[in-house]
């Protein structure tokens, strides 16, 4: 069974800032919020559920603290391709975030790092290199940060930065929000309904059509 997962993780506790987070990326909290005392729960509902409520022009994703980080789940893998936004949410609080995505059925591995501005990518999908900038991090050496790049490299690697990507240890409350499209982005949304030309803002390696991200992961198509 392949691993699929998706993360941005905040430097620092930001849970008093949720809505301020949400709102960067173009949500609206529905005030419907969900808790859990551990992971699995958590990740059952979140999987099982989103590809549903998307399609009703609701998203849901969790949100917990760990090991001083603010981790955000994206079952979607919208958010966290999202680098204008990262940037504005890194400059807005002050402090670095590092996303980390895995999806083994297509072999795309993923981890950024921020800084108020982006300072490293590395993107692979089924074997080739997508993306591949910045300088290398300490944190790399001794993993395959190239083709051959797999689920436990990406695991590692957020593990060194104390980021437990598979939340298999992690004690604490684990809170799923039920956000609703801000006017902006449901007006994206129906604009991408029209016959238009590609959105120049999106990279040349993941052109998502913006209805079509609003429902399903970008790695489906």
């Amino acid at each position: 069974m392949g691993l699929s997962n998706s993360i941005i993780a905040i430097k620092g506790d930001h849970l008093d800032k949720t809505a301020q987070i949400f709102e960067i990326f173009g949500y609206v909290d529905r005030n419907n919020d969900k808790q859990y005392d551990n992971w699995e729960p958590t990740a059952t509902y979140l999987f099982e559920n989103y590809f549903d409520l998307a399609h009703q022009s609701i998203a849901i994703r969790g949100i917990w603290t760990n090991n001083g980080w603010t981790i955000i789940c994206d079952p979607e893998m919208v958010d966290t391709i999202e680098d204008d936004k990262i940037c504005q949410l890194s400059s807005d609080l002050d402090t670095p975030i590092i996303t980390f995505m895995v999806q083994s059925t297509s072999g795309s591995y993923w981890f950024a790092t921020y800084d108020k501005t982006k300072q490293r990518h590395f993107f692979a999908v089924d074997g080739q290199i997508a993306e591949n900038i910045g300088d290398p991090l300490p944190e790399e050496k001794g993993l395959n940060i190239n083709e051959s790049i797999f689920i436990d490299d990406i695991i590692n690697l957020a593990n060194k930065f104390g980021v437990d990507f598979e939340v298999s240890d992690t004690q604490t409350t684990f809170t799923v929000k039920e956000l609703g499209y801000s006017d902006q982005m449901q007006d994206e949304l129906n604009q991408a309904t029209q016959p238009t030309q590609p959105d120049k803002r999106e990279t040349p390696s993941i052109q998502v059509d913006k209805e079509e991200k609003a429902k399903k992961p970008w790695w489906k198509f």
